[in-house]
């Protein structure tokens, strides 16, 4: 029998198509129960204990992603993860013969962010984790020889590395940042269930981390870094133009409370000296804990 190999395929939440996906995997985390006893060294029983599906994605598309999403993850509605069939001597198999998994119900949240000075898309990362209705039914569906989402193949939404400020200042030199939006979430198991019935948000602890050649910040800083003020710290991711140069229409994190510090600063033998920054936003209980601009 030919082996039947897959690829990646595009991403569904609700009616909006998640394109330009970068890599994608699914889990099943399984925990098993396992017992031994009478003093044996071997154990003798293995079972299902819990099952808590999920798939995780890297897509390119982070205006799409960050609108449907928003920083809190949103409620799935019939979600859709796809891979695709390949050919045996060719490139991609027709209608009605791809992998389709489907999550009725459940959270999709955005994990991560990242960006680079390298000439490369900054990407952004999420997990997609379904419950089951009431335990015992899978909250994951599994459909082959599915047909695939029409445009599936066809993205043009990149962002890349832009400035990042701290308090109106700009930080000079910077090398790469990420985006940790530090989402806990609540998963819970009821009455002895193999599936969760429940999910929600437990807390949201978002921090930036930025890569910087600019060590005389540290100097003026000193080693207790510096706490927000009157102006917003901002991020900047730049969009990228079709077959040209930068656009005009970037996406802006605004951290409104919280303070920055540089986490370390080092240098390697025949290379620049380097700091890493850390931003970590708080709540002042008025403005969110970060602002997104550029997302209409």
């Amino acid at each position: 029998m030919a082996l039947v190999r897959y690829t990646l395929g595009a991403y569904k939440h609700s009616s909006t198509l998640f394109k330009g996906i970068q890599s994608s995997q699914m889990s099943p985390n399984m925990q098993q129960i396992i017992a031994a006893g009478s003093g044996a060294i071997d154990p003798s029983f293995v079972a299902v204990g819990r099952l808590q599906p999920q798939i995780s994605f890297t897509a390119l598309p982070i205006k799409t992603i960050l609108n449907a999403c928003g920083i809190s993850g949103a409620a799935m509605a019939s979600d859709k993860a796809f891979f695709q069939q390949m050919v045996d001597d060719g490139g991609r198999a027709g209608a009605t013969s791809h992998m389709q998994f489907t999550m009725a119900n459940g959270l999709i949240i955005p994990t991560s962010i990242n960006a680079s000075a390298l000439p490369a898309p900054a990407t952004i990362s999420c997990l997609a984790t379904p419950r089951s209705a009431d335990g015992v039914a899978s909250p994951l569906a599994i459909v082959v020889n599915a047909s695939l989402e029409e445009g599936q193949d066809t993205d043009t939404e990149v962002y890349v590395l832009g400035a990042v400020s701290i308090n109106g200042t700009e930080l000079e030199g910077v090398d790469d940042w990420s985006l940790d939006f530090g989402i806990a979430l609540d998963i819970t198991f009821g009455s002895g269930h193999v599936y969760p019935t429940y999910l929600g948000i437990m807390a949201r602890n978002p921090r930036f981390t930025i890569r910087t050649f600019d060590l005389a910040k540290f100097q003026s800083w000193a080693e207790t870094g510096l706490v927000q003020d009157v102006s917003d710290s901002t991020v900047v991711l730049q969009d990228q133009i079709e077959g040209g140069v930068r656009g005009s229409s970037p996406i802006t994190f605004s951290i409104d409370a919280g303070m920055a510090h540089f986490e370390t600063v080092g240098a390697d033998q025949g290379g620049k000296g380097f700091g890493q920054v850390t931003i970590t936003p708080v709540s002042d209980g008025t403005a969110a804990i970060l602002a997104i601009a550029g997302l209409t």
